[in-house]
């Protein structure tokens, strides 16, 4: 899958996408009080778009994605500031953060990873206690009218389980709510999508 993506990189940033990377911002910062002296994750960070409109609010954010071309495109968007943003090449299916972080949130990541309990545990293991999460993600999508037919991902992440999965690993304050609508054709008809955002609060 990261293949898929790393043929996409250079082509990523359509307006729709830094659209909905952009409600999906203001969403978080509606739903968390982030703090300007905050250090953040963004996990499955692409070319970064979440964070170019997050990331100002945040003293400093950490980027990972498993695609290198994507990779590639968020590191030339952040040697514009190299004192905010730092790409590191670290799977986060395989280990938590080597140093942790107040803030972790991902966009359009999680419906595409086969082993999700592992990422929700390492990046819970990345959060300082009393730290927060933020999850955006596709809606359940059974009939797959989001992706092509041959897409081998979730179809879409049911947010209410998602967000007691949070609670069972002991985040508090969690809600959930649509972040925002998007529409996408497939086979001639569009489809309207909803975004979710899943926020906690880890526990001590």
């Amino acid at each position: 899958m990261a293949t898929d993506f790393d043929a996409a990189a250079r082509t990523w940033d359509t307006p729709e996408k830094v659209a909905r990377s952009a409600a999906i911002a203001e969403a978080i910062a509606g739903a968390i009080p982030l703090d300007p002296a905050w250090s953040a994750l963004d996990y499955g960070c692409g070319t970064g778009q979440l964070t170019w409109h997050l990331g100002d609010r945040i003293h400093h954010v950490t980027l990972t994605d498993t695609s290198s071309a994507m990779v590639e495109v968020a590191r030339e968007h952040a040697a514009e500031q190299p004192d905010r943003y730092v790409i590191v090449d670290h799977d986060l299916t395989r280990g938590p953060l080597p140093y942790r972080v107040d803030l972790a949130y991902s966009a359009m990541a999680l419906h595409h990873i086969d082993d999700t309990e592992a990422v929700l545990s390492n990046v819970t293991a990345s959060i300082n206690p009393g730290g927060w999460i933020a999850l955006a993600d596709l809606d359940s999508d059974p009939d797959n009218r989001f992706h092509p037919d041959d897409f081998d991902g979730h179809h879409g992440i049911d947010r209410e389980a998602l967000a007691d999965g949070l609670r069972t690993r002991g985040y508090t304050d969690v809600s959930s709510r649509t972040a925002v609508t998007v529409t996408k054709a497939k086979d001639g008809v569009d489809h309207q999508h909803d975004i979710f955002l899943v926020t906690g609060r880890r526990g001590s």
